[in-house]
């Protein structure tokens, strides 16, 4: 799989939406995104810009995964810090 689209399914976790969410946003068929996906094809210039905008990242950070200024990059590992934080405050009222 391209690094292109772990990017997005990272970012789509992060965020909390499914494809099919994604696709509505871009204005695309489930069915179009789930055959980029699959056949590892990236989308042209328009819908990643629309991809990027729906997952507050650039475009650059999805192709080359760097310069994500407007967002954390590793979706798990800020959720296994959350849940961290979380339980660290769970033990204090304990």
């Amino acid at each position: 799989m391209l690094k292109f689209w772990i990017r997005v399914r990272d970012s789509l976790e992060y965020l909390g939406l499914s494809q099919k969410e994604l696709a509505e946003q871009i204005q695309e068929s489930y069915n179009t995104l789930q055959s980029w996906i699959s056949k590892d094809r990236l989308p042209n210039a328009e819908q990643a810009v629309k991809i990027a905008a729906t997952l507050q990242t650039s475009v650059e950070f999805l192709v080359t995964g760097k310069n994500a200024r407007n967002r954390v990059a590793h979706a798990k590992t800020v959720k296994l810090l959350e849940a961290a934080i979380k339980t660290l405050k769970d033990e204090r009222i304990s």
